[in-house]
């Protein structure tokens, strides 16, 4: 236990980090013919994320769904992408023959309904997933949860608490889950609803992204990937901020926090030699960890410190100073303000003796601080160059 921590801090990192343990326990290649993948998919479906509840006194929310095959991809856009070219194109293609649907929910919290002289008690348009005014920014929220886990349902209560915050109405999408859903899937259904939002009529620079954990991996990811779209059909389709709170910094990792905060974090460190580690259920589940592996790992939409970073919008990275991601997480917030420096600002902000996704502790003064910042962050996004 660290000083400034108390009794629940304490037991909530003890208990999850026992049943992470649980989830993904020791084992190695040698092993791996006898994994049941899809099996383990059931099984992190049946034991999901706890769904949490948007307080009446906070806002509301609705689900609804996206079509996927109305938003349409050029396959052209792809070309020269790389390791994730193909797959992409066949899931474009898959989705062109079985159409569906990817579900979602809007949050709009009542200071985000009051910015628009929204009232409680006729709250229907706030819900609605179409600009309220032609200057509006809208939130796409991408859910963390080791890219096995999680929903809009269970980040319901952080995106209130954030939207409360900010002003802003926040759109969560329920993307596809490894491992039955390996990459780059989570990619294609997260550009898919950023199409989407332009589609009703948002602009890009309106579009703002927010990630915590995996979700802030898939962030960087998409602003990779619609920077390459943009490149190859000169089109403006740069997100107006980027917002990654503890966002998982790669699928290579190898930074010394892995090891020495790991007795705080509730994040159970899971190397890669293991098959059911994470990482390798998002890419190629099944496949051994071959030198060759090892090296698609390196691809900068898996580990984006590899990659050209430059052309990002404003982008703010949180983090915990007692988080096992915190030393790869320093390195993609150090890489984002290089390639950066010179265009726009990239904020990197740690909090001491904190764990991953601290913001979940909303009894925290620490967690208090962070939606601040954020909120300071979208305000000056707001003010005129």
């Amino acid at each position: 236990q660290l000083p400034s921590w108390d009794l629940k801090l304490q037991v909530f990192c003890d208990v999850v980090r026992y049943h992470s343990q649980l989830r993904f326990p020791e084992c190695s290649d040698d092993d791996i013919d006898t994994i049941d993948f899809d099996q383990m998919h059931r099984g992190f479906q049946s034991q999901p994320m706890p769904p949490t509840e948007l307080s009446a006194k906070v806002g509301v929310y609705r689900g609804f769904a996206i079509d996927a095959d109305a938003q349409a991809i050029d396959p052209h856009t792809l070309d020269e992408l790389g390791l994730a070219e193909q797959p992409l194109r066949a899931l474009i293609e898959q989705d062109a023959r079985c159409p569906r649907q990817i579900p979602c929910e809007l949050v709009a919290s009542w200071t985000a309904c009051a910015a628009h002289n929204i009232r409680r008690d006729s709250h229907k348009a706030a819900l609605e997933p179409v600009p309220l005014a032609n200057s509006e920014k809208i939130v796409l929220c991408l859910h963390g949860g080791a890219y096995v886990m999680g929903s809009p349902a269970s980040h319901r209560e952080t995106l209130g608490k954030f939207s409360a915050c900010t002003g802003l109405r926040c759109l969560a999408i329920d993307y596809r889950l490894a491992p039955r859903h390996p990459f780059p899937a989570q990619f294609h259904d997260a550009l898919l609803a950023f199409y989407y939002l332009v589609a009703q009529g948002f602009q890009p620079k309106n579009i703002l992204l927010l990630g915590d954990s995996a979700g802030g991996h898939l962030c960087v990811g998409l602003v990779m990937l619609l920077k390459h779209i943009a490149q190859s059909t000169g089109s403006q389709l740069r997100p107006g901020a980027v917002m990654l709170l503890s966002p998982m910094p790669g699928l290579l990792l190898d930074g010394d926090s892995l090891r020495t905060q790991a007795m705080f974090d509730y994040v159970a460190p899971t190397p890669l030699e293991w098959p059911n580690a994470p990482m390798r259920l998002l890419y190629k589940p099944g496949h051994k960890c071959t030198d060759e592996y090892r090296k698609e790992l390196a691809y900068p939409l898996l580990t984006p410190v590899n990659g050209d970073l430059s052309g990002f919008p404003p982008t703010i990275v949180q983090c915990g100073g007692s988080e096992v991601l915190v030393d790869d997480i320093r390195k993609l917030a150090e890489k984002l303000q290089k390639d950066n420096h010179e265009h726009v600002q990239v904020v990197y902000d740690e909090y001491p003796e904190m764990v991953h996704v601290f913001h979940r502790f909303f009894h925290r003064p620490e967690a208090d601080a962070a939606f601040s910042r954020l909120a300071k962050f979208v305000a000056e996004l707001k003010q005129p160059s």
